[in-house]
């Protein structure tokens, strides 16, 4: 894979990539860089040595021999970052849009169109598991998949995942992921279909599968759905009561059936198919403060 060389000065002259509100990130410095016409994004990676580096510059390898293969909604890395010398990080193309999060937080945005690229993502994990099954690539995941690691473009209505170098593929370890931590909801999930990762150095929790890509993906709509930036019913039995309360109001039986299926042993299923159906009414009256105060 190519290097981009930088000396200290060099690295030092460039400018931070401005996050959008709300979105955060703690495993490095993102900068940008320019070459030649093209715009980069540069992440120089705050741990550089030990098995969590190793493990990272191995992923990337990884997606970059797998590239053809690859559907091209991800933003792979294109070089790996040298600063004096020293492997540092890696860069990538600079994606022009908005992030899917601040999509989704703005009220002048048509929920319709929200619905598409919540859609568009559950197609891309459709495409991922046909590679799966008859491609070359049969250990491909996400894993780290929410709102802030994709963005929009809302002229080309297209959706780019970023941040792929947390991906899963080829045998590499699990990383962090947001939505699948020791406190989310498919830790009461007690047959196995979350696996418990062994390798506690790289911040995961559970090994990366189809059923956690799937999970994250459903976590997403129902944050969607009630309105918050993490949905955090930590007890199965308040999970269920918002699963009945979606009931009452007339959303599709066979989606929720899908929602409540994360915390059975039964394989999750892709429900994009099934978020058509929802309503204006219907996404009215799905907030969690509109359930809380149903509730009460």
């Amino acid at each position: 894979m190519k290097v981009v060389n930088l000396s200290k000065n060099q690295f030092y002259r460039l400018s931070p990539l401005p996050l959008e509100t709300g979105i955060c990130n703690s495993e490095g410095d993102i900068l940008e860089f320019q070459k030649r016409t093209k715009s980069y994004i540069l992440k120089k990676l705050k741990e550089t040595e030990g098995p969590v580096f190793a493990n990272k510059l191995y992923t990337i390898e990884m997606l970059d021999a797998h590239r053809d293969s690859i559907p091209s909604e991800f933003t792979l890395p294109t070089s790996l970052l040298s600063i004096q010398g020293k492997l540092s990080g890696f860069v990538m193309p600079k994606i022009q849009g908005v992030n899917l999060q601040t999509v989704l937080d703005d009220p002048t945005v048509d929920v319709k169109e929200k619905i598409y690229y919540l859609k568009t993502i559950g197609q891309l994990l459709e495409k991922i598991k046909h590679l799966q099954q008859y491609g070359n690539l049969s250990d491909f995941h996400i894993n780290d998949l929410h709102e802030s690691n994709i963005i929009i473009n809302p002229q080309k209505k297209e959706i780019h995942i970023v941040d792929t170098d947390s991906c899963k593929i080829a045998d590499n370890k699990t990383f962090f992921a947001r939505y699948l931590s020791p406190s989310a909801l498919l830790s009461h999930e007690i047959s196995g279909k979350y696996p418990i990762t062994e390798n506690n150095g790289m911040g995961a929790f559970v090994d990366a599968t189809e059923n956690t890509d799937l999970y994250c993906y459903m976590i997403m709509i129902l944050n969607f759905l009630s309105r918050t930036k993490d949905f955090n019913f930590s007890k199965p039995e308040e999970f269920y009561s918002y699963l009945t309360y979606l009931s009452d109001i007339g959303i599709d039986k066979e989606l929720i059936d899908i929602f409540a299926n994360l915390l059975t042993a039964k394989q999750n299923q892709n429900p994009y198919h099934l978020l058509d159906t929802l309503s204006y009414e219907q996404l009215g009256k799905a907030s969690k403060n509109v359930f809380s105060l149903k509730k009460s």
